[in-house]
């Protein structure tokens, strides 16, 4: 008998990957969840997949849409939250920031996952968590703003403190630095200047410490395969989910590379972001995220997550940066 993957946020960029790769997997059958099914029901990528309802604020719904898993990929979304004019209103009402709000929510996702997750514990084999490191708590305290982080963090602690027997069948994977970021804000654009050479703004150190970069619509399905199949991913395995780690300052050389100009990495700072007119509270996650990547690292030096290649991911499958700068458009910036 075939087994069933349940994968959260199969239409977006990381659930849409971990069911290409399992479409592969003949021993393997799909059911991903989204909000409305009835809106990719003709869309071809999921011909071969079961499509449920299921909202990530509906404990019930997640509950009905795991069951009979034997592997269950999960994910949260802390910037969709900062889509919703709710988060904003919720903010002004208790006094906090968006990100704050974000963050809480994002929590209550998690548990909302890891308590459906553990009424299949009898039969699952395996909950892969899309998750980053509670960077609070890594860097003792010092980086205190980098919510997109810290929520994700704080639900695996949870997972691990209040569901001993799930968490035997858990296994974490640390999602990189999007390669897609330049579109996310014009600050994270390459920019050319007056001479005709290019910069890269970034946040953080100079020379700090690699980023573990990621194409996630090419990129997860490997790692989640390897995390669910592989003997050298047992549960309990973290890895750190990258296609290649690089500094900013090397990936400004292949890119002015590809494209015969010059190219250099540049800092951007808090007070940079304010005077741009970054809102304050975007201003503080954007730059506390990048003193702490590239200070304490990814996963802010803790010794369980380890790299692709040591838990079995067929590392020839995953992006390479240069070919991906060359098939990117890039005319917007040019």
């Amino acid at each position: 008998m075939t087994k069933l993957l349940v994968i959260i946020g199969i239409t977006g960029l990381q659930g849409s990957s971990v069911s290409r790769v399992f479409q592969n997997e003949p021993d393997w059958r799909i059911r991903g969840i989204t909000r409305n099914p009835a809106k990719y029901k003709e869309d071809p990528q999921f011909q071969d997949v079961e499509l449920a309802a299921a909202d990530l604020d509906d404990q019930t719904s997640l509950e009905k849409a795991f069951k009979g898993a034997n592997g269950i990929y999960a994910m949260t979304n802390f910037w969709e939250s900062l889509k919703e004019d709710a988060t904003f209103q919720q903010a002004e009402n208790q006094g906090k920031k968006p990100n704050e709000i974000a963050m809480e929510r994002e929590i209550q996702h998690g548990k909302n996952i890891i308590q459906a997750a553990a009424k299949q514990v009898a039969t699952l084999d395996r909950l892969v968590f899309s998750t980053l490191s509670d960077s609070n708590k890594w860097s003792n305290g010092e980086i205190k703003w980098n919510l997109h982080f810290d929520g994700k963090g704080r639900y695996e602690a949870y997972l691990k403190q209040q569901f001993p027997d799930l968490a035997k069948k858990t296994s974490y994977l640390h999602v990189g630095y999007y390669l897609s970021n330049w579109k996310m804000n014009p600050s994270f654009a390459p920019r050319k200047e007056e001479d005709g050479n290019f910069v890269i703004r970034k946040f953080g150190l100079p020379n700090g410490k690699p980023i573990p970069f990621i194409n996630p619509p090419n990129d997860t399905g490997h790692f989640v395969r390897a995390l669910i199949l592989s003997p050298s991913a047992p549960p309990g395995s973290s890895m750190l989910g990258y296609c290649e780690l690089t500094t900013m300052e090397e990936y400004c050389t292949i890119w002015g590379g590809v494209h015969g100009v010059q190219c250099r990495a540049e800092v951007l700072t808090y007070e940079d972001a304010l005077a741009q007119g970054m809102p304050e509270w975007m201003a503080l996650e954007i730059s506390e995220s990048g003193t702490y990547v590239t200070k304490f690292g990814w996963a802010g030096g803790d010794p369980e997550v380890k790299h692709p290649k040591d838990l079995g991911v067929d590392v020839s499958k995953l992006t390479k940066i240069e070919e991906w700068i060359r098939q990117e458009d890039w005319s917007s910036v040019l």
